[in-house]
């Protein structure tokens, strides 16, 4: 049955209008599950809750996947069973039936605005640090995900360059504001960096490679560890933390929860209410340390 997988890709792009990152995440999972099947000498026929467990012990241990790894494969997996009761293949979906795994069983890290502020102004001198400290500062400033900063075009900066359009997963789009920190850095980037780096394939893209390039997720996450490093922050710094830090400050700071869901194009407030328990472990600490009673 895992045979079907590429007819069933061809239904998630044409009928369900995934993208191709979220199909080629799939198409990863479900090869995965059908290597899992293969060792656990299961067939998708035998798939209920128990056997789903016992398939998802097995990644877990075998590819040291995190609870979000397989929670999106299951996702994969119960939309592949699904399909193929559609088509006939499986007489009935039990793979449904499995519950999700347990998602954020710990709270996300996040930097504090200092140590934003010491990372924003830490990558290395030189004929890329306009780009290295624009990127950083879009990455904190807009709340976007690695994956959104890079597709970034000239196009996409609106209103005298004080919003930009976000390209999000599920080609959903949204639009968030710059704060008056990431329009300089922008301002001084396009002015002073970005015209010595366009190449022919530079694709109207607003961050550019050494070579003219658009910018890499990977190259993304290599700037901000080489910039927490030169910091000397001692905790692990990677792009998805500064998203973290970009959405409890803004709580933090007064923020309608409602108004932080949008920027950071949650499409459930459960989401965004994950960051809500950031800041409520704050305000217990703050309490135990000073309250007379506590």
């Amino acid at each position: 049955m895992f045979a079907r997988v590429p007819d069933f890709l061809d239904y998630a792009h044409l009928e369900l209008g995934l993208a191709a990152t979220t199909r080629e995440a799939y198409r990863l999972d479900l090869d995965a599950v059908a290597a899992a099947c293969q060792a656990l000498d299961l067939t998708l026929d035998d798939l209920g809750p128990d056997e789903v467990g016992r398939l998802f012990l097995y990644l877990k241990d075998t590819r040291t996947w995190s609870p979000a790894t397989c929670a999106r494969c299951l996702v994969a997996l119960r939309m592949f069973s699904r399909w193929l009761v559609l088509e006939k293949v499986l007489v009935r979906d039990r793979v449904s039936l499995a519950p999700l795994p347990a998602l954020w069983d710990h709270l996300p890290d996040v930097l504090s605005e200092e140590e934003v502020e010491l990372l924003v102004m830490s990558p290395p001198p030189g004929r890329l640090f306009l780009r290295d400290r624009l990127a950083l500062e879009f990455l904190y400033a807009t709340g976007a995900r690695a994956s959104e900063v890079v597709q970034v075009g000239l196009a996409d900066l609106m209103e005298a360059r004080r919003l930009v359009r976000l390209h999000g997963k599920g080609g959903k789009q949204r639009v968030v504001p710059l704060g008056s920190a990431a329009r300089r850095s922008l301002d001084r980037y396009l002015a002073e960096c970005r015209p010595a780096l366009v190449g022919p394939h530079a694709e109207d893209r607003l961050l550019l490679s050494a070579r003219g390039r658009p910018l890499t997720r990977q190259s993304l996450w290599t700037i901000v560890k080489t910039a927490a490093r030169l910091a000397g922050l001692e905790q692990r710094v990677y792009t998805h933390l500064l998203r973290h830090s970009a959405a409890t400050h803004l709580l933090q700071g007064g923020a309608d929860l409602r108004l932080v869901q949008e920027l950071l194009g949650h499409a459930n407030l459960t989401t965004t209410q994950r960051y809500t328990h950031v800041d409520g472990k704050r305000l217990r600490d703050v309490h135990r340390r000073f309250h007379p009673r506590a």
